[in-house]
C-alpha cells in the first residue's frame, strides 16, 4: 500500500545549501509513521510527476535563492498558485519543481494537496558546507512539517 502522505526533500547533498531538502528528510525519516513516506529526490520534473501520482498529499522541500534574507522560510500552496516569479532561480536545478508543478497542472496531474516549503539559501557551490545561518531555519521547518503531517493524519483518521 502506498503511503497517503509523501514528503520529498529535493536537492544535491554536495552543493552546500542545495542539500537542505535532503538533510531535512534524513531527520523526518526518523519520525515518519506508516502513513508517511519520506524520500530524497534530485528534482527531475518528469520523475517528480510520476512520483506523486496516486498520492493525496505531497510536501516538497527545497532550498531557494530568491533574494530574501538567508534562512527565510517560504510556504506555497501549489494547488492555489505557482511558485512566485522571484523563485525563477530558486535552486541549482536547471529544470525542477516549478516546471514539474506547472506541467502537472496543465496535464491535470497535481495531487489534491501539494505544498512547497523552501528555505532561502546562501551558498550553492560544489563541495561547499551548509551555511551556518540556515541551521536554525532547518530546525524550524522540520517542526512545521511535522506539525502539518500530524494535523493531516489526525484529520484523516477522524473522517
Amino acid at each position: 500500500m502506498t503511503a497517503k502522505i509523501l514528503i520529498v526533500g529535493i536537492g544535491n547533498r554536495y552543493r552546500g545549501d542545495d542539500g537542505l531538502g535532503c538533510f531535512i528528510v534524513d531527520e523526518l525519516k526518523k519520525q515518519a509513521t506508516h502513513d508517511v513516506e519520506v524520500i530524497e529526490h534530485n528534482g527531475d520534473p518528469a520523475s517528480l510527476i510520476d512520483l506523486w501520482q496516486g498520492r493525496s498529499q505531497v510536501i516538497l522541500i527545497d532550498a531557494v535563492s530568491s533574494g530574501a534574507e538567508i534562512g527565510t522560510i517560504h510556504y506555497v500552496d501549489l494547488r492555489q498558485q505557482a511558485l512566485p516569479d522571484t523563485f525563477q532561480r530558486y535552486s541549482t536545478h536547471a529544470l525542477g519543481v516549478a516546471e514539474a508543478v506547472e506541467l502537472a497542472r496543465v496535464l491535470g496531474k497535481l495531487p489534491p494537496y501539494i505544498i512547497f516549503w523552501g528555505i532561502e539559501g546562501e551558498n550553492f557551490e560544489t563541495d561547499a558546507q551548509q551555511s551556518v545561518r540556515l541551521r536554525q531555519a532547518i530546525t524550524a521547518l522540520q517542526d512545521r512539517v511535522l506539525k502539518a503531517i500530524n494535523t493531516e493524519i489526525g484529520e484523516s483518521q477522524r473522517a
